[in-house]
């Protein structure tokens, strides 16, 4: 098979299956694997989405720029797509960026602003969103894909990733939330098509997707200080919180005993499977992993990093103690998470 660009490598990303005690017995546990991706994310996805629809409606053509916020995945999907379309990238970042994936964003071309001011709860996010503001107001002619409450972005999803998966013989599908545009474009296939399948949406105990109270936390591509536009509630059946601690280990065994080195999204995402599969009925559980663990070989992979951090990993028996005790939730407009 021969492509045009890097942009039709883009989908189509394999499932394997998760054969661990954790899993308990008689049921099966599935991840499909999208760090298979051009730049190892699902957030090429996202952002191919967007880009695509920008480039049709007129909104960013070569020679524009195109401004956005993040400190991850994202931004390497967008100077990956800035240099195959042709044009500028400007990405604000905040300090809890990996050097790697900085020097990711540059290679690509792409430019960078770093905000260094703490937001008023304690993170960096409100602050970025308020530097993609001014700098509009710097460049009017320029592209904002707002990742965050752009509706390309679960659209995208439930028109390419959702239909991968659809046919899948499962009981549940859990994926970890951020802007909530995965999950949720995910979710949206599946109440339409297969109302059965129960949505598992899971998060890092610290953000305020499902709980008011923020404080910060360590793992990245996950959690926020707010609730986008995006995060559809009415879509989601459960929602699975977990520590960085409980993530972070569950990344670890699975790089050392399966070969699997996942991001601590998808940590968050497999834990969260494991505690549904021990909290219910369900037999079978797709979980989403959104990117590779390569992205965080100088962070969650670093036993001095996590020293720094006060982060001790669990071994086995404690993480099957973590699991068993993990509690579930059901959404509504009212619910709220003690963290």
């Amino acid at each position: 098979m021969i492509y045009r660009n890097i942009t039709e490598c883009i989908g189509n990303t394999p499932i394997v299956a998760l054969e661990d005690e954790l899993v308990p017995s008689g049921k099966k546990l599935f991840l499909k694997l999208d760090y298979f991706n051009p730049t190892f994310s699902v957030k090429d996805r996202t952002g191919f989405g967007m880009v695509k629809r920008a480039l049709e409606q007129g909104e960013i053509k070569p020679g524009g720029i195109l401004i956005e916020s993040t400190s991850g995945n994202l931004g390497k999907s967008l100077a990956m797509l800035g240099a195959v379309y042709r044009f500028r990238v400007l990405i604000v970042v905040d300090p809890k960026i990996s050097p790697s994936i900085l020097k990711w964003y540059k290679a690509y071309g792409a430019e960078t602003e770093m905000v260094t001011e703490l937001d008023e709860d304690g993170g960096y996010q409100k602050t970025r969103y308020r530097k993609v503001k001014e700098l509009l107001n710097n460049y009017p002619d320029a592209y904002w894909p707002n990742q965050y409450d752009n509706p390309s972005n679960p659209t995208y999803h439930f028109e390419t990733t959702a239909q991968e998966i659809i046919n899948f013989p499962m009981d549940a599908v859990v994926g970890a939330v951020s802007t909530g545009g995965h999950l949720c474009g995910i979710s949206r296939l599946m109440k339409a098509k297969k109302p059965e399948v129960q949505v598992v949406a899971c998060d890092v105990k610290g953000s305020a997707i499902f709980n008011k109270s923020f404080h910060s936390y360590l793992i990245n591509g996950v959690g926020l200080s707010w609730r986008t536009e995006n995060t559809d509630l009415s879509v989601i059946d459960h929602i699975c919180m977990a520590s960085d601690q409980e993530a972070i280990s569950t990344c670890r065994l699975l790089a050392r005993e399966h070969g699997l080195m996942i991001g601590g999204s998808g940590g968050l995402a497999v834990i969260a499977a494991l505690s549904y599969l021990n909290h219910s009925n369900a037999s079978t559980v797709l979980a989403i992993i959104p990117d590779t663990g390569i992205n965080y070989l100088d962070q969650i992979y670093d036993d001095e990093w996590l020293d720094t951090k006060g982060i001790t990993l669990l071994d086995r028996t404690e993480l099957k103690q973590t699991i068993t005790h993990m509690e579930l939730f059901v959404p509504d407009g009212g619910f709220h998470y003690s963290s």
